[in-house]
């Protein structure tokens, strides 16, 4: 790893390749004496300068900022991680302006543009972006479908340009373009290591696809239960109830008992029951829901940093912590319960004592 900054960086290009100032500021649109900045650390390049200058010294970005490959990595790693931590906090703004710097710093990784463009559309469906903050976002994600050639990578952007054309531009065509041309779920690289190859890389392979199945018949019963904008009045509440409890079925069959990381989605559906019990009347089942929800919230958020499942379908299969500082409980209890749908049991000491027990986890 080298010490060198980009200033003297731009000057030992230069040298090394026999050419002036006067030259290079030509060739960028700049004067010398801005050339001369850079190079005495006065002042650096503008961000749209550095990929001219390292295209015309006939270099790449990582060795125009002096980056390795090893240091590189570890920094992105380092960028993604503070990201995803103040994100799960709800620290959108803070998420932005740190992955701003990251992608300052380290301009031509996709990883870092690719979650500068997530960032960008959840703010914007918060209502707090201008759409043109948000048509940053499609020019990062188009940026790296051009240049990228990572298919996971690529398959990830496509999603995020799908949610933010159906979510946020409304625009439902081209939406459903983009959609159709990822790849077909019967030719994903889960299925054919399941299902082609053998031994233990299939073994193991089909273990991770029955718990991703599980996940994934989780998120898409609480979607069609749960999320108005998919939902619409297409089930009645009873009909909702009975799929959020199929759903908790399913991850019984699935982990028996020992759910880990799936204490959070047991903790949203108990959360989401209790609402639709309270849409009923029924306070009785809403205030032993809210109950459970506690219990998994909790049981989640003690969970340690590492732990094997036991079910016999996934005992191959280790959880581990995604970020660090990220509470289930003061997610769920951010907001969660000052709705009016909360006020027939708000006041009942069961529902109190939940709420008190998530509370004193924090504290903890």
């Amino acid at each position: 790893m080298t010490d060198i900054k980009i200033g003297k960086k731009i000057r030992l290009l230069r040298k090394n390749n026999d050419v002036t100032q006067d030259k290079l500021a030509a060739y960028l649109g700049v004067t010398p004496q801005a050339v001369s900045r850079w190079e005495s650390e006065i002042c650096y390049p503008d961000i749209e300068t550095l990929p001219q200058i390292a295209d015309f010294f006939g270099v790449g970005m990582d060795e125009l900022l002096c980056y390795d490959s090893v240091q590189k990595e570890s920094k992105i790693k380092a960028y993604l991680h503070d990201a995803e931590v103040l994100y799960e906090n709800e620290k959108l703004e803070d998420c932005l302006a740190l992955l701003r710097e990251a992608y300052a710093e380290i301009p031509s990784s996709f990883e870092i543009q690719l979650e500068l463009a997530k960032i960008l559309s959840a703010i914007s469906a918060a209502g707090n972006l201008k759409k043109n903050d948000l048509m940053e976002a499609v020019s990062l994600c188009n940026h790296i479908l051009e240049y990228c050639t990572d298919d996971m990578l690529r398959d990830e952007t496509k999603k995020t340009m799908c949610d933010i054309y159906s979510h946020q531009l409304d625009n439902t065509e081209m939406a459903m373009d983009i959609a159709d041309k990822l790849h077909s779920m019967s030719y994903s690289k889960e299925l054919v290591k399941a299902t082609v190859l053998t031994g233990d890389v299939a073994f193991n392979q089909a273990q991770k696809n029955i718990m991703s199945f599980a996940d994934n018949m989780w998120w898409h019963m609480y979607n069609i239960a749960c999320v108005p904008d998919i939902s619409g009045d297409k089930y009645s509440i009873e009909q909702k109830i009975e799929i959020m409890q199929r759903s908790i079925a399913i991850l019984e069959v699935v982990f028996d008992g020992d759910y880990l990381y799936f204490n959070d989605r047991l903790a949203n559906t108990y959360r989401q029951l209790a609402m639709l019990y309270l849409a009923k009347g029924e306070r009785e089942a809403a205030l032993l829901c809210t109950e459970r929800m506690a219990e998994h919230a909790i049981a989640f958020d003690s969970l340690p940093e590492s732990n094997k499942y036991r079910s016999v379908l996934v005992n191959t299969i280790e959880y581990e912590r995604s970020a660090e500082g990220i509470s289930l409980c003061a997610k769920l209890l951010r907001g969660n319960f000052a709705s009016r749908i909360w006020s027939p049991i708000r006041n009942h000491d069961r529902f109190m004592a939940a709420v008190a027990s998530m509370a004193k986890t924090l504290e903890g």
